[in-house]
């Protein structure tokens, strides 16, 4: 696919589909709000996500309002990891990259890959390891007032000789086998969908001859996390475009619309795709393409992985407790309405602290329901909520649903 390029005039005209921020809220007095957080992982996440065959987590947490960030330890290294959603498929991914490692005994000629694969994961580590700030990237998100896009898609998986000769397509078969995305961002994984994609690519065993199952490939199926989209990760990422572009414009999204969310590369084919069917399953659900606009300036992938993430517990809440009528605008953010005259806003995040940003952004969320002359206000988040923010909602009249998605206890 060639690179995309945003053209300035463009930007400038997407950013004015982004509605302006409602009626500016007063600064909260620093005495009524308090300070993020730092968490214990031990109170935090169940044993066996705590300790693993391949993988310990930190027991330092850090909290920046909004979301949780985790030190994953591995063997082959530590990886930074933003949310407690993210940690789960993290661990899931390390305990593939380790089953893979079984099936490389013996590969030889996957030898050379491995080799190059293994320099390429130096360098990522420290991007990963060492973080320039410690606020996450959605709680940047949350705080800044617009986004920038990032306009070329991944050079790695389209079309050139080697998807040509089969590396790629292997590599996304061998992804699908042991139940991983092909195109995260986590090395180690990386690392061992390339040694076995070259093994694989080079004839020196069959690609169904020894996939190892069991405990290392164990889903944490108690975890009661908001069901992902279901993607076949095999299909190529050229097929998986053309679909979602197709489906996008099919729930009213405009031709503009479309290219410019597909084209953003923080998005990679099973993220944005799980974010696509996600939508695409709210069937008469009005405004759906408020939630493309919402997400096409998103600038960078943690930040894709928090909206698929929110467009994934839209759909369930659609699907099990809350019926959403349609999407709206809340100054700059997103919330939905319901066919009992409500509004309901949905986020998944870790801990929401009672940051005077929060206490902002409380007051903005307010004044849209009031516009909309709501009758009920309630707040979903996939975590939990702290008692000062629990206690300054409910006296502002919403109803907070804390679904401790991944936590110990549930």
């Amino acid at each position: 696919m060639p690179a995309f390029r945003l053209p300035a005039a463009t930007l400038a005209a997407v950013l004015c589909l982004l509605p302006s921020l409602a009626l500016a809220a007063k600064p909260a007095p620093a005495d009524a709000t308090e300070k993020p957080p730092v968490l214990s992982a031990t109170s935090l996440l169940p044993d066996g996500v705590l300790v693993g065959p391949n993988h310990s987590v930190d027991e330092k947490v850090d909290n920046d309002g909004y979301i949780n960030t985790y030190t994953l330890h591995s063997p082959k290294g530590d990886l930074r990891v933003e949310s407690t959603a993210l940690l789960y498929t993290r661990i899931q991914e390390l305990n593939a990259a380790a089953a893979m490692a079984q099936v490389n005994v013996g590969a030889e000629m996957g030898k050379s890959v491995a080799k190059s694969a293994a320099g390429a994961v130096t360098g990522a580590f420290n991007l990963i390891v060492h973080p320039s700030d410690s606020l996450s990237s959605v709680g940047k998100s949350f705080s800044r007032a617009q986004a920038s896009a990032k306009s070329d898609r991944p050079k790695s998986d389209d079309g050139t000789v080697a998807e040509l000769l089969g590396y790629n397509k292997a590599k996304r078969d061998y992804a699908k086998a042991f139940n991983v995305n092909p195109y995260s961002a986590n090395p180690i994984l990386q690392a061992g969908l390339k040694r076995l994609a070259g093994a694989g690519f080079f004839g020196s065993f069959a690609a169904t001859a020894a996939i190892p199952g069991g405990a290392a490939l164990a889903v944490f199926n108690n975890a009661r996390i908001t069901p992902q989209s279901a993607v076949d990760v095999s299909i190529p990422p050229e097929d998986l475009f053309a679909s979602n572009r197709e489906r996008l414009k099919a729930m009213g999204a405009n031709t503009e619309q479309a290219d410019l969310f597909v084209d953003n590369a923080h998005f990679d084919p099973i993220t944005q795709t799980r974010l696509v069917l996600a939508l695409d399953s709210m069937t008469g659900v009005a405004g759906r393409p408020n939630f493309i606009k919402f997400s096409i300036l998103t600038d960078n992938d943690d930040l894709a992985f928090f909206r698929t993430r929110m467009a994934e517990l839209y759909a369930n809440l659609n699907a099990t407790t809350d019926p959403i009528k349609s999407f709206i605008y809340a100054g700059k953010f997103l919330v939905g309405t319901t066919a009992n005259n409500g509004v309901i806003a949905a986020f998944p995040l870790d801990y929401l602290a009672w940051t005077p940003t929060v206490a902002d952004i409380a007051q903005v969320l307010g004044d849209a329901a009031k516009a909309q002359g709501a009758k009920t206000k309630k707040l979903v988040v996939t975590g939990e909520v702290s008692p000062l923010a629990a206690k300054n909602l409910k006296k502002a009249g919403w109803t907070v649903v804390q679904l401790r998605e991944g936590l110990r206890g549930q």
